[in-house]
């Protein structure tokens, strides 16, 4: 008897302490600033429809086809990386739609969350009135294809400083 009533009391505590967990599933962030504050915060901006959306555990992966351009982006077309849900601050990329998409480019992919002023097209109109109009890309291909990953400019570049910093070190050695 005794057992049950440590039982029962370990369940109301454990019942009455869930809305009190330190866990949190809500995406976060700061409201964003005006179109202009936020494009130059951005790597690229630019507005186009959504013709392919795939998912992995964590990534909605959109590929959109680029109708104008007002920072950073010259292809017709783009993939976009975002959280899966918008508990992770993911936007929800539907295909056929249309979007104004503001992105960060990060180890040659591009980015972009809820924390950005990125929105459908039709909810947009203060983001297009306020940019005026952009440019129509050029470039065939998908922009994130041809951009270099950070993480290779680093490791090349840390290459050619060891390969320059040896043979500066066997001349200096073979000097003595």
């Amino acid at each position: 008897m005794k057992i049950m009533k440590i039982g029962f009391l370990f369940f109301l505590i454990s019942l009455f302490s869930l809305p009190f967990s330190s866990s949190s599933y809500a995406c976060s962030c700061l409201p964003p600033g005006t179109p202009t504050e936020e494009m130059e915060k951005s790597g690229a901006v630019f507005s186009g429809k959504v013709i392919d959306v795939k998912t992995d555990d964590s990534t909605l992966r959109a590929k959109i086809s680029v109708k104008e351009s007002w920072k950073g982006m010259d292809s017709k077309e783009v993939t976009m990386d975002t959280a899966l849900d918008s508990a992770g601050c993911g936007v929800n990329f539907e295909k056929g739609k249309e979007y104004i998409v503001y992105a960060t480019l990060e180890e040659g992919k591009y980015i972009t969350s809820l924390c950005s002023r990125t929105a459908e097209l039709a909810y947009a109109q203060d983001d297009l009135n306020e940019l005026g109009e952009g440019t129509v890309p050029s470039k065939p291909g998908d922009a994130a294809s041809d951009s270099p990953s950070t993480h290779n400019l680093v490791v090349g570049s840390l290459g050619v400083v060891l390969v320059l910093g040896g043979c500066f070190f066997y001349r200096w050695k073979s000097a003595k």
